[in-house]
């Protein structure tokens, strides 16, 4: 099923009981992604309550938002969200030959609307390229997308399938087409074909009434997080423009405050000064090093650990930082070795699933930070 351990449904209980009823309210079958987050009930719910505030509400048609998730899924080459996220499209009212076109061609395909190939473009761009991300990538997606509201929805998704692919790869999450099926092109078209009709009968893909804070509350909830709990000088930059959209930001600020409820917090702070510095994210680079440094630690060091180079840092957290720079640079090359490594050091599969959690909401959290920057 996965290279941790899972509770399936029919033998949870408890509070994991509870969240399984509640996807299963929602969606007829509990997917094997949410399934990977069972040793963490409380994080499951965060993903599945972030995934319906992102699909289920606002203003960007849901074929976008489907669009933006097989682009950024197959940019970090996650197999299984490309496959889900095509029988979405679909499920949503997508052409099957435009889902296929763009899956393969990406901002070439011919089927695309000028605003969606500008959203394609950066999509693919933040993703495999993060570094390379500039100010004139940024107006290109505002030339598409002139609406704030709408921006910061595409941006939301985008940063949500960069976290989400990557936990998917890294953990092996197993595949809802099996690979006898998906292993000649006309069988997965046609699987997926199959799941889409079964989606569109069986699940209400019609915007949903989201219940989120307003965007006061969560503005002060962000600033306690970041600058009180933290001790950041400041919010991310530009995080303040989730603001013109309640429900993504509910979810941001839900899944951002459970990353930072999961692992000791200098574990955090390295696994954030790691994923800031390869993906060209400043801030976060910036601000966990200087936590580092203020308790005796030389970012230096960590950084050298992660590179698999000699440190000082225990051979736990050496792993650890080795596992989440593989996770952020070529998630899809990961195999079970990689968890029986973090095993062999002493770590759970609770404590894998943690740490995959947190490597994969940093590589969103710095998405979202490049592409809310300024012109």
């Amino acid at each position: 099923m996965a290279y941790i351990r899972h509770i399936p449904p029919a033998v949870a209980d408890g509070r994991l009981a509870q969240v399984y009823k509640e996807i299963r309210d929602g969606v007829p079958r509990v997917p094997n992604l949410m399934q990977v987050f069972s040793l963490r009930p409380e994080t499951m719910e965060g993903v599945y309550h972030s995934w319906l505030a992102l699909m289920w509400a606002g203003r960007v048609q849901r074929q976008t938002k489907e669009l933006m998730a097989v682009v950024v899924s197959g940019a970090a080459r996650c197999e299984y969200c490309v496959d889900s996220h095509m029988v979405f499209a679909q499920a949503a009212g997508m052409a099957s030959d435009k889902c296929f076109e763009v899956e393969r061609l990406l901002d070439d395909a011919t089927s695309l609307e000028e605003r969606e190939r500008l959203a394609v473009r950066y999509a693919a761009k933040v993703t495999a390229e993060p570094r390379g991300v500039q100010a004139g990538d940024r107006m290109m997606l505002a030339r598409g997308w002139p609406s704030i509201e709408e921006r910061v929805e595409i941006l939301a998704t985008i940063s949500a399938l960069n976290a989400v692919s990557r936990v998917a790869n890294t953990l092996g999450v197993a595949l809802e087409i099996p690979a006898t099926v998906r292993r000649y092109a006309a069988g997965r078209r046609g699987a997926i074909a199959m799941l889409s009709r079964l989606t569109a009968v069986s699940v209400d893909l019609g915007e949903r009434s989201i219940s989120a804070s307003p965007p006061e509350r969560n503005r002060e909830a962000m600033r306690e997080l970041f600058c009180e709990q933290l001790g950041f000088g400041q919010v991310p930059p530009g995080f303040e423009l989730l603001e013109v959209c309640p429900e993504a930001f509910d979810g941001q600020l839900r899944i951002m405050k459970k990353s930072v409820a999961v692992l000791p917090r200098d574990r955090w702070m390295r696994l954030g000064l790691i994923v800031g510095r390869l993906t060209g994210c400043d801030y976060f680079a910036t601000h966990c090093a200087q936590w580092l440094t203020s308790r005796g630690e030389d970012p230096a060091d960590v950084i050298a650990a992660s590179e698999g180079s000699p440190s000082r840092l225990p051979d736990a957290e050496t792993c650890c930082l080795r596992f989440t720079r593989d996770l952020t640079l070529h998630s899809h090359t990961m195999g079970e070795d990689r968890v029986h490594e973090l095993r062999r050091h002493g770590l759970s599969d609770g404590a894998v699933l943690d740490v995959a959690f947190v490597g994969g909401v940093f590589n969103g959290m710095t998405r979202l930070v490049l592409g809310l920057a300024p012109f």
